[in-house]
C-alpha cells in the first residue's frame, strides 16, 4: 500500500485564535513577567549568575493608546536567547523540557499574551559571550497575509546597555472591530500603582527573595513592593478547651506524596518505563512538597481575607476562599460555605506554595481534578471544618481545620478570640476597637512604623481589652486632698473642684457643677425643660434634646436657609445690580411710586424648599422696598446665560403687577409689558454686550485666575496629571513666548507653569482639585465645612458648588475657540465670566 506524508503544520490563523482566549490585561503581562523569571531560573540552572536579576516593565498611557501609539515593553537582565531559543519562544505549543520548575513555558501562554495585546511583537535577545544581538519581529497580519509560519531572525548590534538579557515589544494596537480592540485600553487604563501593587501581590515572594535571590520589578521606572499579610506572629495563641493552645501562625513546610513524573508533559510514569502519554522515557522524581504557612489576620474583613496560593514564586490564586472554606455536601453534592458563618467577616490568611500542582494554561487556577492537587487539600484542609461533620473519633487536626477551631469567632473581645479591644465602662466588659483605628493601625503596618509593623502595639489593646482603667484622684488645688476621681467638692475643705457659672446674670460666681440652688443668691441651677421643636427647614418634627434635624440634619433653632436672616451674612451688596428710586409709566398712563431694589450676591446655592432643586433668588418684599438675594452661580446665569438683571425686573414687575390690581384686564397691565419698562428705565444699555467685549473680559478674566492659581499648594501635584497632549500645548506656548524649556523643571515647582497652558487645562485643574481654589485662594468663597452645615448638607453644597465653578470655566474656555459665537453663546458666556469674575478672592 502506498503511503504519502501529509504536512499538518497549522497556518498562522491557528495565532490569531490563540488571541482570542479570555484572559485579563494583567494575567497577559505577567505571562511575559513570567518568562522573564524563568529566564533567571535557566541561567541559574547553566551556572550563569546574574548579579541583579531585574524586569523592567513599560506600559503606555490611556492618551498614547487613544492615539495608536506607544509600545509594551518588558526587559529582563536573565542570560538571553539563541536563535533557535527564540524560535522555540514563538512556536505555539512548544514547551521546555523542564515541565516543573518554570512559570511560563512560552508556547501558548506566550502566544496569547503578545497576539491578544498588539498585532506586532519584535524580540531583541543578547548574550554576554556574543558580539551581537539576535532580533525576530513577529507580524501577525503579514503572516496571514502570506500563510507561512516563518520569520526573520537577524544578528544585530547589541543595543546600548543590553550586554545580555532579553528585551520584548509589542506594538501596533488591534482596530476597532477586532476582537482585541480594548484589550490594551484595558491595560493602559489601569493605573500605574495599582499596576504596581497587583504585581507586587502576585510576585511577593520573588521580589522578597524567599525564592534565592530577590527579583526586582518595576513598572515605568517605580518599583513594585512586595505585598505583606498583617498577620498575628506565631508566638501570639488563643487557648480553645478541645484543642489546646492553637498558634495565629502555623508554619507549613511538609512533603504528602512522591511520583515519578515524565519531564516532557508531566504525566505520571506509574510502573512503566515510559511516558503513558507521549512515550519519552526521560523522567523525574516529583516531591510533591506543601509549605508556607496560614495564619490570623490581625483584623477581619467582609472580602480581605483567604489564602494566596503560589507556584514556583508565582501566585497563581490570590486571597483563595472556596478551595478551604467551602466544603461539598456528599448527599447533595452542592458546595456549603463553613466560614466566616458566625459573622460576615473573616481573617484567616495565608501563603502556600503548590510548586508541584500543575495549573490551567491560563494560569488562572489550579487543575482540581489532579492528584496533586488533592493531596495538598488533604492535608491542608482536610474534609469539613465544622466538628459535627467529623467521623467519630477522627477530628480533623489539619492547619486550616486548626486556625478555624480556635478563630472562627469575634465575641470574646481580647484574649478570649485573639481581638483587640477596650473596656467599655457602661458595659463592665471589653467592646471591639472601632474599625477607624483598624485602619489607622494598617496604615502604620505598611508604613513599618515599629510596634505596627510587628504586633507590639496591637498586642497591647488585645490584653489591655478586659482590663478597667485605674480610677485616677483628683487633687485640692486649696488643701491637696486626694479625692475621687468625679468630684466636684473638695471632701476636706468644700472647694469646688467642677465649676459651672451660676444661671443667674446677676450673680454668675462658681458653683458645683450638678448643684440644684446657687449657695451664694439661691437661684435655682435646674434648667428650663427643652420641648420638640419644627425644623425650620424641612417642617420635621424633631425630640426635646435633639441638636439636628433627625432627616435634614439643620442645626437646631437654625433659620431657614433661603431667609433673609440667613443670607444677610453669606451675601455681599451688588448696587450695580440694583436700582433707586425705580418708576415706571403704568397702562393708566400715571407713573408708579418710587422702588428701592437692593441686591446681595449669595455666596452659596440657595434651596428654598428642602429636597428640592436650589433656585436663583428669593426676594423680601416691602411696601416701596425689594430686597433681592441672587445666586450668581445657579444654572439659570451660568448655563442659559440669562442677565441677572432680567430676572430681578422680572421680580419688580410682579409686585407692581399685584401693587396696582385695579389695573387687571387692562391692555398693557401684563408682566412682560412691565418687566421691559423697569429693564428699560432701571439698567438700559448696560444688558446689552458684543461678542468682542465678552471675549476681551474672559481673557483678563483668566489672566487674573493664573496669577492667583500659582501659588495654590496643588499646582506643582497637577503637573503629574497633565497628559501628552497637555504638555505639548504647554512646551510651544512656552517657546512662543521665548521662555527656555531648562526652566520647566523649576516652573512645576513654583507653579509657573500654569502661565503657559490652556484655558481647557486650567478647568481640568479644577475638576480635580477644586478644594483647594476656595477659602480666599482663588475663589472668595468657602468649600462648605461639615461643622457649619451638618455633613449631608455640606457635601450637598460641595458637589453644587464644585459643578458650577466647573461650568462656568469651561463655558468660558470654549467660548474663545468661536470666531463668531451666536448671541445665546454669548449671553451665556457673559453671565459666566461675570459670575466668576465676582467671586474672584
Amino acid at each position: 500500500m502506498a503511503h504519502k506524508l501529509l504536512d499538518i503544520t497549522p497556518t498562522p490563523d491557528v495565532l490569531v485564535a490563540l488571541t482570542r482566549t479570555p484572559i485579563t490585561p494583567l494575567d497577559a503581562l505577567s505571562e511575559l513577567v513570567d518568562n522573564a523569571i524563568d529566564s533567571f531560573r535557566a541561567a541559574e540552572t547553566a551556572g550563569i549568575l546574574s548579579p541583579v536579576r531585574q524586569v523592567f516593565i513599560d506600559v503606555p498611557g490611556n492618551a498614547e493608546v487613544s492615539r495608536g501609539e506607544g509600545l509594551i515593553r518588558v526587559r529582563d537582565t536573565g542570560a538571553g536567547l539563541s536563535e533557535d531559543q527564540i524560535a522555540d519562544a514563538m512556536r505555539a505549543g512548544f514547551s521546555s523540557k523542564n515541565h516543573f520548575d518554570t512559570l511560563g513555558l512560552f508556547g501558548m501562554g506566550f502566544n496569547i499574551a503578545t497576539g491578544k495585546l498588539g498585532r506586532v511583537t519584535r524580540v531583541v535577545s543578547a548574550r554576554e559571550e556574543d558580539d551581537y544581538a539576535v532580533e525576530v519581529v513577529l507580524d501577525l497580519p503579514k503572516l496571514i497575509q502570506n500563510g507561512v509560519f516563518t520569520v526573520n531572525a537577524e544578528r544585530t548590534r547589541k543595543p546600548q546597555g543590553l550586554s545580555r538579557g532579553t528585551v520584548v515589544e509589542i506594538r501596533g494596537w488591534w482596530p476597532n472591530g477586532d476582537a482585541n480592540s480594548g484589550f490594551i485600553r484595558d491595560l493602559a487604563k489601569i493605573s500605574k500603582n495599582t499596576l504596581r501593587e497587583r504585581l507586587g501581590r502576585r510576585y511577593a515572594t520573588l521580589l522578597r527573595g524567599e525564592l534565592g535571590e530577590p527579583v526586582h520589578i518595576s513598572v515605568n521606572g517605580e518599583r513594585c513592593k512586595a505585598f505583606e499579610h498583617c498577620a498575628w506572629s506565631s508566638e501570639r495563641f488563643v487557648t480553645h478547651k478541645i484543642h489546646g493552645n492553637i498558634p495565629a501562625r502555623i508554619e507549613i513546610d511538609e512533603v504528602v506524596e512522591r511520583s515519578r513524573r515524565c519531564l516532557r508533559d508531566g504525566a505520571e510514569f506509574a510502573d512503566m518505563d515510559q511516558c503513558p502519554r507521549c512515550s519519552s522515557t526521560e523522567s523525574r522524581e516529583v516531591v510533591h512538597r506543601v509549605r508556607g504557612w496560614v495564619g490570623i489576620q490581625r483584623f477581619d474583613d467582609q472580602d480581605d481575607f483567604g489564602i494566596d496560593l503560589i507556584r514556583n514564586g508565582r501566585a497563581i490564586r490570590v486571597a483563595e476562599k472556596a478551595a478551604f472554606f467551602e466544603h461539598t455536601d456528599e448527599v447533595t453534592g452542592k458546595p456549603e460555605r463553613e466560614y466566616p458563618i458566625d459573622q460576615q467577616y473573616g481573617r484567616i490568611i495565608g501563603e502556600v506554595h503548590l510548586d508541584q500542582v500543575p495549573v490551567d494554561f491560563q494560569k488562572q487556577n489550579f487543575q482540581q481534578a489532579t492528584a496533586e492537587w488533592q493531596a495538598a487539600m488533604k492535608f491542608l484542609r482536610g474534609g469539613s471544618l465544622l466538628p459535627t461533620k467529623w467521623p467519630v473519633g477522627s477530628p480533623n487536626e489539619t492547619p486550616v481545620s486548626r486556625l478555624f477551631q480556635g478563630y472562627r469567632k469575634v465575641r470574646h473581645i481580647g484574649r478570649g478570640d485573639m481581638y483587640m479591644g477596650q473596656y467599655d465602662p457602661v458595659k463592665g466588659k471589653a467592646a471591639r476597637i472601632s474599625r477607624e483605628i483598624e485602619r489607622d493601625y494598617y496604615q502604620r503596618f505598611l508604613r513599618h512604623e515599629p510596634g505596627y509593623y510587628d504586633d507590639e502595639n496591637w498586642w497591647e489593646l488585645v490584653e489591655s481589652a478586659g482590663v478597667p482603667p485605674i480610677a485616677a484622684t483628683v487633687e485640692c488645688p486649696e488643701c491637696g486632698y486626694q479625692n475621687a476621681q468625679g468630684a466636684e467638692t473638695c471632701e476636706d475643705c468644700s472647694h469646688v473642684l467642677v465649676a459651672k457659672k451660676c444661671r443667674n446674670p446677676e450673680c454668675q460666681k462658681e458653683v458645683a457643677r450638678s448643684a440644684v440652688s446657687c449657695t451664694h443668691c439661691g437661684e435655682s441651677q435646674v434648667p428650663k425643660v427643652e420641648l420638640p421643636w419644627a425644623c425650620a427647614f424641612c417642617s420635621t418634627a424633631n425630640k426635646a434634646g435633639d441638636e439636628h434635624c433627625s432627616v435634614c440634619n439643620s442645626v437646631k433653632d437654625a433659620p431657614h436657609p433661603a431667609s433673609p436672616e440667613a443670607l444677610s451674612s453669606v451675601s455681599e451688596e451688588r448696587p450695580e445690580l440694583g436700582a433707586s428710586s425705580l418708576t415706571v409709566t403704568l397702562s393708566s398712563g400715571k407713573l408708579s411710586d418710587p422702588l428701592e431694589i437692593s441686591v446681595r450676591s449669595v455666596k452659596r446655592p440657595i434651596v428654598a424648599s428642602y429636597g428640592n432643586s436650589p433656585v436663583p433668588m428669593v426676594t423680601e418684599r416691602k411696601p416701596g422696598r425689594l430686597a433681592v438675594y441672587i445666586d450668581l452661580s445657579h444654572p439659570a446665569f451660568t448655563a442659559l446665560g440669562l442677565k441677572p438683571e432680567y430676572l430681578i425686573a422680572a421680580e419688580a414687575a410682579q409686585y407692581l403687577h399685584a401693587l396696582h390690581a385695579s389695573l387687571q384686564g387692562r391692555p398693557g397691565h401684563t408682566m412682560s409689558a412691565l418687566t421691559a419698562e423697569i429693564l428699560r428705565e432701571g439698567w438700559g444699555d448696560s444688558v446689552t454686550e458684543t461678542a468682542d467685549t465678552v471675549g476681551s473680559r474672559i481673557r483678563d478674566l483668566f489672566n487674573l485666575i493664573i496669577e492667583k492659581l500659582v501659588t495654590v499648594p496643588k499646582a506643582e501635584d497637577f503637573y503629574d496629571e497633565l497628559g501628552e497632549a497637555q504638555q505639548r500645548s504647554m512646551a510651544e506656548s512656552m517657546i512662543t513666548s521665548g521662555v527656555d524649556l531648562s526652566e520647566l523643571n523649576k516652573l512645576k515647582k513654583s507653579g509657573g507653569y500654569l502661565r503657559f497652558c490652556d484655558r481647557d487645562t486650567l478647568a481640568s485643574f479644577f475638576d480635580s482639585h477644586p478644594e483647594s481654589w476656595f477659602n480666599g485662594q482663588v475663589w472668595s468663597d468657602n468649600w462648605p465645612a461639615a461643622s457649619e452645615f451638618g455633613p449631608v448638607v455640606a457635601e450637598k453644597l460641595r458637589e453644587e458648588l464644585h459643578l458650577k465653578y466647573l461650568r462656568c470655566l469651561e463655558d468660558c474656555a470654549s467660548y474663545l475657540r468661536y470666531g463668531q459665537p451666536e448671541r445665546l453663546l454669548v449671553i451665556r458666556a457673559s453671565a459666566a465670566a461675570e459670575f466668576l469674575g465676582d467671586k474672584l478672592s
